[in-house]
């Protein structure tokens, strides 16, 4: 019989913890490999941090009530590049701040946008086919317990005077349903590109938003939102009892800067 060496003992037992390792990492793989045919998916409900940016306008004064404008940016963008907005609202005097959407979304150049309720790209009008279930409740969840967590999270840190939500396309959206749904903490909603229908307020009457002043900006040109979409949206909210001002510009789908000034003074008129 053979004798092993010592140091050959020594060499022998420093790999049995590593052959164990292999074993049960092929162990684990075929047993994955044998269940995958009986495999589910289970849907979580999990809760979500989402940042709001905050600029200040330079008089700004803690002591005294400062009107809020929360921008909504669209489908795919971001809470930043909605701020490119911000000036001549922080010039005028008011507080702006953009909420960023809680759903991720890749975009084609392979960087990461956000969308406000998990959306079905392949048909881009929503108003061309009912709204899914997964898409209505998610537009709930956004309108019901993000918008309302914002607005009193920036209440409890800012003096707050008058409050406005100012959407673009998918952000409008979100701005038509937290207009409606409240009413009670909202003075204005400023829709820029953006539909509406009833059976997305889930069990909200639209009447009980008739209160909050609404202004309407669509482009002539938009190709991603009709401007046929928008009269239909002013007219069934003026159908419903709302103060509507309905404006357009000779563009396509996008924020026009160059009628902000008009915004303000929108804002500003009572």
């Amino acid at each position: 019989m053979g004798v092993i060496k010592k140091e050959n003992m020594v060499v022998y037992f420093k790999w049995i913890p590593l052959l164990l390792c292999l074993n049960a990492v092929c162990n684990f793989i075929y047993a994955q490999n044998d269940t995958t045919s009986n495999s589910a998916v289970i849907w979580n409900k999990i809760e979500c941090l989402t940042p709001t940016i905050v600029i200040l306008p330079n008089s700004f004064d803690a002591t005294k009530s400062h009107t809020l404008v929360v921008g909504l940016h669209g489908f795919g963008s971001t809470a930043e590049s909605f701020q490119s907005l911000s000036k001549p609202f922080t010039d005028a005097g008011f507080i702006f701040a953009t909420p960023e959407a809680p759903y991720s979304h890749l975009r084609e150049n392979g960087t990461i946008g956000y969308e406000w309720f998990l959306y079905d790209i392949s048909s881009y009008i929503m108003l061309e086919r009912p709204a899914s279930e997964l898409e209505i409740s998610a537009m709930r969840v956004t309108t019901e317990k993000q918008m309302d967590m914002v607005l009193e999270d920036l209440k409890a840190r800012y003096n707050i005077g008058e409050v406005y939500f100012a959407g673009f396309s998918q952000g409008g959206i979100i701005t038509y349903l937290t207009g409606i749904h409240h009413h009670d903490k909202i003075d204005g909603m400023i829709i820029f590109a953006s539909v509406v229908d009833e059976d997305w307020l889930g069990k909200d009457d639209i009447q009980d938003g008739k209160g909050v002043r609404t202004l309407i900006i669509q482009g002539e040109k938009d190709r991603a939102v009709p401007f046929e979409y928008a009269e239909a949206a002013r007219d069934l909210l003026i159908n419903n009892g709302y103060k509507v001002t309905y404006r357009t510009f000779d563009g396509g789908h996008s924020v026009p800067k160059h009628l902000l000034p008009f915004v303000i003074d929108w804002i500003n008129k009572k």
